[in-house]
């Protein structure tokens, strides 16, 4: 059913009919052409007929060669339009014809009696007459002419001609000339099936591969081959796409930027100050007299309150940027991450990692982490491991994060069906980064499910 839902079906489809229709109506009009001309001709060929037959019979009947004037009518019944024929005197006598055991008959005893009575006042006329049928299939030509030099001696040729056969090869005529026209539009038909699957039809097909490619994670925007429209088409659509990625981009490394920039002041700022009116607090607890218990209490509890601020503003200023508060960039906030993963799941993790300060600017390292983080939070939320391991390290010019857990495995629709914000925010950051995920099972005592993330570098 999809293929006759297609533009090239259509097309090719309507091309068909209407040249069917065409040449039905062609064949129609070659019909009436056809028969008009073929009984005009006829009607033609039976006036010299009987014409040149009067005079011929005429000429015989007065030298008296009465054979001569029996071969001439055995000529004209040899055409095949010719159904019967006779030469009659006034009398009525039949002195020859096309069939021998007439002859000498009375011609009301023939089959041409009742042409003969129509036109019998030819003999008194002496002029020709012709008649045809009202479904102009048979003609009758009568033709009167002097068997001697005496005006009474009259007689007259009487020719009936049967049009069935004629207008029969007039109609496989016409048939045979539609049947070479269907031919000829079935071939254009399929040649304009080819030219528009060559030209249209894969090339619209390639665009929506390119579009089901863009509109996938790791897609990159591509361009047909060409200078026609559907190029244009394409190439005003990766030039979008591109603007697109580039906008994404510079919106996700804004928001980074931003995180970091919070991130900073909370732990350069706020919580160097919660701290310090900790350490003041806890002055002040030791100033307060012994009798003043109630006092001192209030003093300690605002001194704990005031840790617990600094502890959640820290969490809050590692949360909104991993990398770069810590010694060690992102190799700690991987294993924050996975003492997070721990506590909260119960899950046993590990950590192996090869430095990539030199290979990675801090920005995309952010973005390798926040990859990272996803995964493992997935993984823990969904997959229910008992280990997970992160490896990052080099192979060849790129970067490689792998993330392995024993869980069920993890397929996109398991996480809020496909559409979670945390797999779109990811995808994201994958195409910032211009990488690529990989998930793959292996098979063995216990299943692994592996997520691997390759990061090209622009400048190995």
């Amino acid at each position: 059913m999809n293929l006759f839902r297609s533009i090239q079906s259509r097309i090719t489809l309507s091309v068909l009919s209407f040249g069917l229709l065409m040449i039905l109506l062609n064949n129609w009009r070659n019909q009436h052409w056809l028969t008009d001309r073929r009984l005009v001709r006829l009607e033609q060929e039976a006036t010299e007929t009987g014409s040149r037959l009067a005079g011929l019979l005429q000429h015989l009947s007065r030298k008296q060669q009465e054979r001569a004037a029996e071969l001439e009518m055995a000529y004209v019944s040899l055409s095949s339009d010719v159904d019967l024929g006779l030469v009659c005197n006034k009398e009525g006598i039949v002195t020859c014809s096309t069939h021998m055991q007439w002859k000498q008959m009375n011609v009301l005893k023939t089959p041409l009696e009742k042409e003969w009575r129509r036109h019998a006042t030819v003999l008194q006329t002496m002029a020709p007459a012709f008649e045809w049928n009202a479904e102009k299939t048979s003609l009758v030509v009568m033709v009167p002419f002097f068997e001697t030099y005496e005006s009474s001696s009259r007689a007259a040729v009487l020719i009936r001609y049967d049009a069935t056969l004629a207008l029969i090869e007039v109609l496989e005529e016409a048939w045979q000339e539609s049947l070479r026209q269907a031919g000829a539009l079935l071939a254009s038909c399929l040649l304009l099936w080819s030219a528009l699957d060559e030209l249209i039809t894969r090339r619209v097909r390639r665009v929506v591969e390119i579009l089901r490619t863009v509109s996938s994670k790791d897609g990159l925007p591509m361009t047909l081959e060409g200078h026609d429209e559907l190029s244009m088409i394409s190439e005003e659509f990766a030039g979008a796409v591109t603007k697109l990625r580039t906008a994404e981009n510079m919106v996700l490394e804004a928001a980074e930027q931003e995180r970091r920039k919070i991130g900073k002041d909370l732990h350069d700022d706020l919580c160097q100050r919660l701290s310090a009116i900790k350490m003041k607090a806890g002055v002040v607890q030791g100033m307060i007299p012994d009798k003043d218990g109630k006092i001192a209490t209030l003093a300690g509890q605002v001194a704990q309150e005031l840790s617990e601020s600094t502890v959640i503003a820290r969490s809050m200023a590692w949360g909104l940027s991993p990398v770069g508060i810590e010694d060690h960039g992102l190799k700690d906030a991987l294993e924050n991450v996975l003492q997070f993963a721990e506590k909260s799941y119960m899950v046993r993790c590990s950590l192996d990692y090869s430095d990539l300060s030199p290979s990675l600017t801090g920005s995309s390292q952010e973005l390798l982490f926040r990859i990272a983080q996803e995964l493992v939070v997935n993984a823990c939320k969904h997959s229910k491991p008992d280990v997970i391991n992160i490896t990052v390290r080099m192979e060849g010019a790129n970067v490689v994060l792998s993330v392995i857990h024993d869980g069920a495995p993890f397929t996109e629709q398991t996480a809020a069906g496909g559409r979670g914000m945390g797999l779109h925010l990811m995808g994201q950051r994958l195409r910032t980064l211009s990488a690529t995920l990989e998930r793959t099972i292996e098979k063995g005592e216990r299943d692994f499910s592996i997520a691997i993330v390759r990061i090209p570098l622009k400048n190995p």
